[in-house]
Parts: structure tokens; sequence; C-alpha cells
């Protein structure tokens, strides 16, 4: 997003803006909002056979993500569900340690207020890990053009960090579902 928010400073204001995302050549009328964040937790190193010596920065970091994946997102009729990728995991320093520090970083495709969405999960933390905001952003509602077949992606762009009064336009050749995949080209 840092090139669109730094499309700011130039101070633009276009009546309108194409972005180009594979969307099949299908207007997108919405866009999904997103909520990045990062989950921290440190620990007390210790030999795993004494681990009443240490305290694992693992543990409650599984705890926290199984009760997230396990939680009821709100969705919505047009645009699904809000889902969560654990899109990485990091921790530990070996087998017989317990580890001193772990963390995930976590994605939401976001149905309805990201704010909202983000305090549930403070809610859920309850204190047991750090939270890094990395970005959200609310669902966005996009241009549509007579004679273009519409559709909604579950996706999310560069587009909300750009701020101006125009109409924003998001279509390009290819399909999302190749993307970020062995079939990316």
């Amino acid at each position: 997003h840092s090139g669109m928010i730094a499309a700011n400073d130039l101070k633009l204001s276009p009546k309108a803006m194409i972005v180009a995302e594979p969307t099949d050549m299908k207007l997108i009328r919405l866009q999904k909002g997103i909520l990045k964040l990062k989950l921290t937790r440190k620990g007390i190193a210790a030999h795993s056979g004494y681990p009443e010596l240490g305290d694992s920065a693992i543990d409650p970091l599984v705890d926290v993500l199984y009760e997230l994946k396990n939680e009821d997102w709100p969705s919505s009729p047009e645009l699904g569900a809000t889902t969560l990728n654990i899109g990485m995991i990091h921790g530990g320093q070996a087998a017989n340690v317990l580890a001193e520090f772990a963390s995930a970083f976590l994605m939401f495709r976001v149905t309805h207020d990201p704010q909202e969405l983000y305090d549930r999960v403070v809610s859920i933390v309850n204190g047991r890990l750090d939270i890094e905001l990395f970005s959200m952003n609310s669902p966005v509602h996009l241009g549509q053009l007579e004679g273009f077949t519409s559709d909604v992606a579950s996706f999310n762009t560069d587009i909300p960090y750009f701020k101006f009064d125009g109409t924003s336009y998001l279509i390009g050749p290819g399909n999302i579902t190749d993307a970020h995949c062995s079939r990316e080209y």
C-alpha cells in the first residue's frame, strides 16, 4: 500500500482511477476490506525436560490461533464470510527447548467494519499476546459502467489508500485465483 499512500503527496485529484487487477475483465462493484496484524509472545527458554523452569512462547500463540480460527466471524449476503489467513508463523529455537519467542502474521478479509473485528481479536487475545496492527480498511464500493459484467472481489487492493473524490474502477485481465501460487506469471 506504500505506493498508493505516497501518491497522496502528489495532491492529484482525478475524476476517475482505474486499478488493474485480475478480474477476468469483470468490473468489480465491491471488494472486501482487510485487517492485517502480527501477534507476538516472549517466553523464557528452558530445557524441554524441565518445562517448569521456563515459559513457552509458542503454547499461548497456538491457543489464540486456534480460538481465532474457530471464531464465528461476520458475513454479508454480498461478500460472503469474513476469512482469516494465518500467513506466517515463526518461533522457537530447537525441538528440545521451550521457545523464547513466537509470532504469527494474520490477514482477515473483512466484510464489515474492521475496527469491530480488531476489537474482537483484542478481546480473544485477552492480554496473552502482543498485537501489532499493520493496516485495516473497510469493504469498498467501486464504480460501475453500463455494458460491463460486474462482480464482487474477495480480495483487497490499494484503492482505499488513495484519497480523492473521484470514482475508482477495478478491472483487469486474468483470474485472481492464479495469483500468489505456482500458476502466477
